[in-house]
């Protein structure tokens, strides 16, 4: 998988799209390294999008990162998932939410994400 990620600052907001299929090793290493990264930022403050738009289907073994995520993105102001194209991406997505207590949004555009943090 292919992550990019954007600051913007003026929206207090971080922008993460994903492209492709998420091999589970790198995946897992992505994951640590963000989420060693948040003690240094104030996230109660900040808005998180990530952008799923071209992510491809997971692997059964990916679900419980995914599950991790969501708890860790729990902590930001909003968290703002954009939904996969791909059918069984997205199940797979909405899917875990609930069991991790997602609070987070889920949408089908990058400007109903953006809509949502600029409030």
């Amino acid at each position: 998988m292919i992550a990019e990620t954007k600051m913007y600052p003026e929206h207090n907001t971080i922008f993460i799209s994903l492209h492709g299929f998420a091999d589970l090793a790198e995946t897992i290493k992505e994951v640590d390294i963000f989420e060693a990264s948040l003690p240094t930022l104030p996230i109660k403050d900040m808005s998180l999008i990530i952008d799923c738009t071209d992510m491809a289907a997971f692997k059964p073994d990916i679900l419980p990162v995914l599950e991790r995520c969501y708890v860790m993105y729990n902590g930001f102001k909003h968290c703002v998932l954009v939904n996969p194209v791909k059918v069984v991406a997205k199940s797979q997505l909405q899917r875990v939410g609930p069991k991790a207590e997602f609070q987070g949004h889920f949408v089908d555009t990058v400007d109903e994400a953006w809509a949502i943090v600029k409030g």
